[in-house]
């Protein structure tokens, strides 16, 4: 079999062949061996592969999501009717699926550490997509083993580059069958990315805005070696916490952030939709600058939408956020709007 690959993606890699989907799954925190799977409608005939992989009968897969990224993705290969539990059905956006979960036909599993097993098997659920928070220890996994369900992790939060966790939709094109399809979107993700990148003019001095929220007493803010990071450099914007290394947030104390804001006219994703809002969470936002003088946008008017949608359209987040920078964004953004 060829050597397995990826674009853009850290941790996914994946190669065809006759008879199925072989992917690879690294740990971002190397506390596990990489994860081998087979993707397979033929499983009977891939016997000598189960030596190297963990053979997956693709036939019927019945799919539980812990992130609205996952669920983003099975709606973007219009995988839908494999979808049979999601984290929360109050943030559904896609309009099939939250009238189904409407309908009592969603198994939802909550946001807890807790993984409802019963529930899984009365819904014959055979895939529980981890998306890498929730402890999976041995035992765990045991159990996975002994109900006849596997658990699959979903890294796509821990790359570096919007396009590689957009590439996790080859993971999702594996499981439901649907791999060159999901193969010619990402393609097209790809090259409207990179149309939208050059638009952007070359050797501009950044210019640095405010990112993020307080959420208790601290402000969390892109960390430098994030994708959110790596969209926001694509247009030239910068922020203090982008010079610290790391794929997360930089929680930092509210001297940092006024300091910062002295100097920073634009305030994007506060989190909330209108001014009004910031300041109920937060009444010292009228302090900083960019709330008072500046401009803000976010996505908060829509954030199912966002949260769904926005892992497997990074190329439109590029355009917004494009709009933004340009400084009198025309019409209706994809995802942005002006906070008033």
């Amino acid at each position: 079999m060829p050597k397995a690959h990826s674009r853009y993606s850290h941790w996914l890699k994946y190669q065809k062949s006759e008879l199925g989907i072989a992917v690879f799954i690294l740990d971002p925190d190397h506390h596990q061996p990489t994860k081998k799977f087979f993707f397979t409608q033929q499983p009977d005939r891939c016997k000598e592969l189960s030596y190297s992989f963990q053979i997956i009968d693709t036939r019927n897969p019945k799919i539980a999501t812990t992130s609205a990224t996952q669920v983003g993705m099975l709606v973007a290969l219009n995988a839908r009717d494999h979808v049979y539990a999601v984290a929360g059905g109050k943030f559904l956006y896609d309009p099939q699926l939250k009238r189904r979960f409407n309908q009592g036909k969603l198994l939802e599993t909550g946001h807890s550490n807790e993984i409802p097993f019963e529930s899984l098997v009365k819904k014959k659920v055979g895939f529980w997509i981890s998306d890498g928070m929730e402890a999976m220890d041995a035992s765990r996994l045991n159990r996975f083993t002994s109900l006849g369900m596997l658990s699959i992790p979903d890294y796509d939060w821990r790359e570096t580059h919007p396009l590689g966790k957009a590439e996790w939709l080859l993971l999702f094109g594996a499981l439901t069958n649907q791999f060159e399809s999901a193969e010619i979107l990402f393609n097209g993700i790809c090259n409207r990315y990179k149309e939208y990148t050059e638009k952007m003019p070359k050797g501009n001095a950044c210019q640095r805005i405010l990112v993020g929220n307080f959420a208790g007493d601290f402000w969390y803010s892109p960390l430098g070696d994030s994708f959110q990071a790596k969209l926001l450099s694509e247009v030239d914007f910068c922020t203090f916490s982008m010079n610290t290394k790391g794929t997360g947030s930089l929680a930092a104390d509210a001297e940092t952030i006024f300091n910062e804001a002295e100097v920073s006219q634009l305030w994007i994703n506060p989190g909330f939709d209108s001014k009004k809002r910031i300041l109920a969470s937060y009444p010292k936002a009228n302090l900083l600058k960019p709330f008072r003088e500046g401009k803000i946008y976010c996505y908060a008017h829509n954030l199912n939408k966002y949260w769904e949608q926005s892992a497997t359209k990074p190329d439109l987040v590029l355009k917004d956020l494009l709009q933004i920078k340009r400084g009198f964004p025309k019409g209706k953004m994809y995802f942005y709007k002006e906070v008033k």
